[in-house]
């Protein structure tokens, strides 16, 4: 992203330390936060307090120009730092090569504290967590459960049961279904009338579960928006702004009218060359400190027990990251 430089007023990439221009110190700089490795040197120190496997096991070589197949890795060629990814047909796929090397550190950093995440997940290791006495993470997949649990209980209600009050109790369009049926064919005899119901309500059963899953996944998948330099995400109904290296919600009056009316045309596309890892909206400090649904809030949280088994075989070794 471009960002104007206080000095010469030359429009820069927001990454660079010093304005090519003028020389002139950027202030508006996107990077990580403090607290983030922003040296080869610390990444590995990070590696190491993690307790992570080995590098062989993990794939992840930091510091190393390993040249086998199936591997990430950092390290320094004179006065750049080379971040890469070895794909499974052996050819070489380069992230970044640059001077920065905090920027390079931090992209290998995000990634692999994705897969540290992932490879929890894979073991089951992933469970809800208490704080303050009450579960985070229900979010979007809480409302989805919920809603899923209504309607088998409707369902329950309806063929086996056939008591209507208690459907009603449970959920109120089926039952009206089931009323307009009734009311729409009074001669027909009562089993009849069960059949139809049971029918209309499975279908609305089988839609109501294909749009709550849309919705589910819709809700969880953050939208980013580019405008007049300035990005923004939408993320389950709501919105955040970046801003020096982090995001923070804000309310919806004070998006601009543009995003609001036409998103489209303002969309960030991930796999275009535009696309910067640095805004990911679910590697940001707000979202692990708040969002995350296992509140993975500290690096302790990506501490690894070595009793556990890291298995990379499902990692996707033919893409470029």
């Amino acid at each position: 992203m471009k960002v104007k430089c206080e000095y010469c007023g030359a429009m820069i990439d927001d990454q660079l330390d010093h304005c090519p221009n003028c020389g002139a110190e950027n202030k508006n700089i996107r990077r990580t936060t403090d607290h983030t490795p922003k040296t080869i040197e610390e990444l590995q120190q990070w590696y190491a307090d993690r307790k992570l496997p080995p590098y062989e096991t993990t794939r992840f070589f930091i510091g190393q120009n390993y040249t086998g197949k199936k591997a990430f890795g950092i390290y320094r060629e004179g006065d750049e730092v080379i971040v890469y990814k070895n794909k499974a047909d052996g050819t070489r796929a380069i992230r970044y090569q640059g001077t920065d090397e905090a920027y390079g550190v931090n992209e290998l950093y995000l990634k692999l504290k994705s897969e540290i995440l992932n490879q929890k997940a894979n073991q089951g290791k992933k469970k809800g967590k208490k704080v303050d006495g009450k579960t985070v993470g229900f979010g979007c997949l809480g409302v989805f459960l919920s809603f899923v649990g209504i309607f088998i209980f409707s369902f329950i209600s309806i063929v086996l049961m056939a008591k209507p009050l208690l459907t009603i109790a449970a959920i109120a369009l089926p039952i009206a279904v089931w009323v307009l049926l009734a009311k729409a064919f009074p001669n027909i005899r009562s089993k009849t009338t069960k059949k139809v119901a049971t029918v209309a309500f499975m279908v609305y059963l089988l839609l109501a579960f294909i749009g709550l899953t849309i919705y589910a996944i819709k809700c969880t998948t953050p939208v980013y928006y580019h405008y007049n330099d300035q990005v923004y995400v939408y993320y389950d109904n709501d919105y955040y702004e970046y801003y020096d290296g982090d995001y923070s919600p804000i309310d919806v009056d004070t998006v601009p009218a543009e995003v609001l009316d036409n998103g489209a045309d303002y969309e960030f596309n991930a796999d275009d060359i535009e696309w910067d890892s640095s805004y990911s909206f679910k590697d940001s400090d707000y979202y692990i400190d708040n969002l995350e649904p296992d509140d993975y809030s500290s690096d302790d949280d990506y501490d690894w027990d070595s009793g556990s088994d890291w298995d990379s075989g499902g990692t996707d070794w033919g893409s470029d990251w």
